[in-house]
C-alpha cells in the first residue's frame, strides 16, 4: 500500500484526502501551522517523522515568508527515495532548481506540479520531462469548483450591492471611496 503526505490543512485538503483514501492510499498528513481542526480525520505528525516513509508528498501549503523555498534540497534528501513530489499550492513553495537536481539525480521518481516559480513562464529544465506532469495552475478546475467560484462572486456582488464592505477586495483602500 502507498502513503500519501499531506503538508498543510484546509478544505481543499481535506476533499484531497478523502479521495486518497478511496483509492487504497494509506494517508499521513503535516500541518505546517501546526493548528488542526478537532474533527480532523488524519492524526498530525512531524514533518520529517513522515518524509522517509511517504511515497508521495502533496502540497497544500499557502506561500509565506515561512514557506518561501520550504522544499528545498535539504528537505528533498529527507524524502524517501523514488518518492513523488506534488506542488499544488504556489510555485516558489518549492526550490526549483532543487527540484530539478532531484529529478536529474533519479532522487524523486517524479513531479505533478500545477504551480512553478516564474509563472506563466516555467523553467526549460522542467518542460517536456517524462518524469513531469504540469498542468496550467488549472488542476482545480472541476464542475463543483467553478460553480463554487460563481456562486462566491454572486454572493460578493450583492453583498457589495446591498452596502457592506467587499471581504476580498484587490483595491481595498479605493473600495472606501463611493
Amino acid at each position: 500500500m502507498k502513503t500519501v503526505l499531506f503538508v498543510a490543512a484546509g478544505r481543499h485538503q481535506r476533499r484531497a484526502i478523502e479521495r486518497a483514501r478511496e483509492l487504497g492510499l494509506r494517508v499521513v498528513a503535516h500541518d505546517t501551522r501546526g493548528a488542526r481542526e478537532t474533527n480532523d480525520p488524519v492524526a498530525s505528525v512531524s514533518l520529517h517523522a513522515l518524509l522517509d516513509v511517504s511515497d508521495i508528498v502533496v502540497l497544500h501549503v499557502p506561500l509565506t515568508p515561512q514557506t518561501y523555498h520550504f522544499v528545498d534540497a535539504e528537505l528533498i534528501a529527507s524524502m524517501k527515495p523514488g518518492a513523488f513530489l506534488v506542488n499544488v499550492s504556489r510555485g516558489p513553495v518549492v526550490d526549483t532548481a532543487a527540484l530539478i537536481e532531484a529529478l536529474d539525480r533519479g532522487r524523486l521518481s517524479g513531479a505533478g506540479i500545477d504551480v512553478v516559480e516564474g509563472e506563466p513562464n516555467p523553467p526549460i529544465e522542467l518542460v517536456g520531462r517524462a518524469d513531469v506532469i504540469a498542468t496550467p495552475h488549472v488542476a482545480f478546475s472541476s464542475d463543483a469548483a467553478l460553480i463554487e467560484l460563481r456562486t462566491r462572486a454572486a454572493d460578493e456582488v450583492v453583498r457589495v450591492l446591498g452596502g457592506a464592505e467587499p471581504r476580498f477586495a484587490c483595491n481595498a483602500p479605493s473600495s472606501h471611496a463611493r
